[in-house]
């Protein structure tokens, strides 16, 4: 019998392909009326959007931070210990904000995925 290929990508590479795609939605500015100019239930809106936002967001952060860890530590090991190396891996990957606030969903605050390295 011959056997039929499937084409169909993997679960891994989707949830990847998911993740990445959440990542870079999350990065684009939202604008959002001023808060003056909003009625009187957005600030509820608001929070409960910057609650489902912050589920995926909050997720993926946390595996990048966790890979960064991961590779920030290699990244010490290989180089004998060279903490400005691993320093240089660990300040993007695990800093920057983990949690959507109202504020960000505003345009109040700035949200970054990615945070400073550190010595800058």
């Amino acid at each position: 019998m011959i056997q039929r290929v499937s084409y169909r990508p993997r679960p891994l590479v989707q949830t990847i392909l998911c993740a990445l795609l959440i990542a870079f939605v999350c990065q684009a500015t939202v604008s959002v009326r001023p808060a003056s100019a909003a009625g009187s239930g957005s600030e509820a809106i608001q929070g409960l959007g910057s609650y489902f936002l912050t589920l995926p967001y909050g997720g993926i952060k946390m595996a990048v931070a966790v890979l960064g860890a991961v590779a920030g530590g290699m990244g010490f090991i290989f180089t004998g210990g060279d903490k400005a190396t691993a320093d240089k891996i660990w300040g993007p990957a695990m800093g920057g904000h983990y949690v959507i606030t109202p504020e960000h969903i505003r345009g109040d605050k700035d949200l970054h995925f990615f945070g400073q390295a550190q010595g800058k």
